[in-house]
């Protein structure tokens, strides 16, 4: 029997490239990243988390001022949102002033950046059987826990009407109630 001779048949030449385009898309595939489902947490998590924070504690410092001076001692609580070296919140404190011889009471907004803060709002002097009212704004520098400042309060009466205060307060964080760990 003779052998049987096939002719040579040459395969196209856009096969290979198929299949180098098939490789390569099939690699793009892989490794493009996938969207996770929305109930998945992160492995883990770069930067701050934003966390509400409730802060007490004292405070401390002297009045100053043309009229009377002296010095004060009292409470600070304030309840803030931390997100990225920046808060936000609310805050009340009330001291006795020895110099003016009154118990204050002050409240407001309070927001910062980094160590640079700024609160104000309505505030109350309550001396001599009498309630005045008035309003107060602090700046203050905080590092950590200690912190000093400079308040202006203002009181429509006819003496000790403009009161201004250099201090210092050490505030903890109490609790995190809000999204901290």
């Amino acid at each position: 029997m003779e052998p049987t001779v096939r002719p040579m048949v040459s395969q196209p030449r856009w096969r290979g490239a198929t299949r180098v385009c098939v490789i390569v898309l099939a690699a793009l595939g892989v490794s493009l990243p996938r969207s996770a489902a929305a109930d998945d947490d992160p492995a883990f998590t770069i930067g701050s988390r934003p966390a509400w924070f409730l802060l007490g504690g004292v405070t401390s410092g002297g009045t100053v001022g043309p009229d009377t001076t002296g010095g004060y001692v009292g409470a600070d609580l304030s309840l803030a949102r931390l997100r990225d070296s920046n808060y936000i919140g609310f805050y009340a404190d009330g001291y006795y002033d020895f110099g003016i011889d009154a118990t204050y009471v002050t409240g407001g907004l309070e927001l910062g950046r980094k160590i640079l803060g700024f609160d104000a709002g309505p505030a109350l002097r309550i001396a001599g059987g009498g309630t005045d009212v008035g309003a107060t704004a602090r700046i203050n520098l905080s590092i950590g826990l200690f912190g000093i400042y400079v308040r202006y309060a203002y009181f429509d009466t006819m003496s000790d009407d403009h009161v201004i205060q250099v201090g210092g307060m050490l505030k903890f964080p109490l609790v995190s109630p809000f999204g901290g760990n």
